[in-house]
């Protein structure tokens, strides 16, 4: 079984819902309350020890970070996500990095 930490309003977690999505895989959503505190539990730190959303656990292993879980689904479910040459992944790539680490930080809770 698929399962997916994630907290409804985490744009990460969305980002990895979108890919399962356009996968076509079933997936189990575990909330990870983040207003409550839930990502600093323990059970959650095992899973991701820098206390985050999204995690997925699929294929026996855990995936963290909403943009390697987004390659990890491209790469082993052939989703073609990824453009065809190394110029024009690395333009998509700097798109994404520029939203994922520039954007996003602003409208977290950290």
């Amino acid at each position: 079984m698929i399962q997916l930490f994630d907290y409804w309003r985490s744009s990460a977690s969305y980002r990895v819902r979108i890919a399962l999505g356009l996968a076509g895989l079933q997936w189990e959503s575990v909330s990870i309350d983040l207003v409550k505190g839930e990502q600093r539990s323990a059970e959650h730190l095992s899973r991701n020890p820098q206390g985050l959303v999204p995690a997925l656990e699929i294929d026996g292993q855990i995936f963290t970070q909403s943009l390697a879980i987004i390659e990890y689904l491209d790469e082993t479910r052939a989703l073609g996500l990824l453009p065809g040459t190394a110029s024009e992944r690395a333009r998509l790539r700097a798109l994404a990095q520029a939203i994922a680490i520039d954007i996003h930080p602003i409208c977290n809770l950290r």
